[in-house]
């Protein structure tokens, strides 16, 4: 089982540092180690999402997958099935 983070902020200037922290906190609190983090930033809304399709190409049955928000794999209904 690896533990996979994916990390995406919605403009440049956001970044995603913060949401990396917390996540490598809340691993640490669980005594867990974060294995492998896709970042990029894009737009929720953005079907050109390179990382999060690679997340998805790497991921294997029984791996974690940590996310700061789940509005953050997808903002639009149903973006998840496309993928």
């Amino acid at each position: 089982m690896l533990i996979r983070a994916y990390l995406r902020a919605s403009t440049e200037e956001q970044g995603a540092g913060r949401a990396r922290a917390s996540l490598e906190q809340f691993a640490t609190d669980h005594n867990k180690v974060i294995t492998s983090v896709y970042l990029e930033n894009a737009s929720g809304a953005s079907a050109d999402r390179p990382e999060l399709l690679r997340l998805l190409k790497d991921a294997r049955k029984g791996d974690v997958l940590l996310v700061e928000s789940i509005d953050h794999l997808t903002t639009s209904r149903g973006g998840l099935a496309k993928t």
